[in-house]
């Protein structure tokens, strides 16, 4: 028990420390929750542009699904587990 008075001394020691550059600077929440600003030499995007890539990869992934679409169990191996009779 004795030990943990040194101990303790030191925490309240180290954090009365001066140097605020070992902690992540706080920010408001207005400026936390506002929409991202792109700097000046950032691309725009046209939407049409993104709209067209969306729905591309849309179509092409619709296609995919329906190429895969089929009977999960072969015709034969269906027909051989049915009862006969």
């Amino acid at each position: 028990m004795k030990h943990l008075l040194p101990l303790t001394c030191a925490a309240f020691l180290a954090a009365c420390s001066t140097d605020t550059e070992s902690y992540p600077r706080l920010l408001p929440t207005d400026q936390i929750l506002a929409e991202p600003v792109l700097p000046d030499h950032a691309p725009q995007a046209a939407s049409s542009d993104v709209e067209a890539e969306a729905q591309a990869r849309a179509d092409a992934l619709r296609r995919r699904a329906d190429a895969l679409r089929g009977p999960v169990i072969e015709p034969d191996t269906l027909r051989r587990i049915q009862p006969q009779g």
